[in-house]
């Protein structure tokens, strides 16, 4: 299972384009939120206590304005980071094996 990632921003916002692009090419999956269409999403920005967007959140992280370095750091994030869907199937395998012992 990998972080979820969501990007909050707006119709129009350069920085917007940049970031979901950025996601994009990495082939990270990711929702997008437009704060001037979702109020929920708009209250979320302010609770976090941004004032430009693009907002991202990935997990417990979270920043405001197109990051290249973030971005780029996420996406090693997510190729380094094993599924744990994966590995509990592994993990009930391996001890289903020692059962008939």
């Amino acid at each position: 299972m990998s972080i979820q990632i969501t990007v909050y921003g707006r119709e129009g916002c350069q920085e917007c384009r940049m970031t979901t692009r950025r996601l994009d090419k990495h082939g990270l999956p990711y929702v997008y939120r437009d704060v001037t269409e979702d109020p929920d999403a708009h209250a979320e920005v302010v609770r976090l206590g941004y004032q430009a967007l693009p907002v991202v959140t990935a997990g417990d992280m979270h920043w405001s304005r197109f990051r290249l370095e973030k971005l780029d750091r996420l996406a090693g994030i997510h190729s380094t980071t094993p599924d744990i869907a994966d590995l509990e199937a592994s993990a009930v395998a391996y001890l289903a094996e020692g059962e008939g012992e």
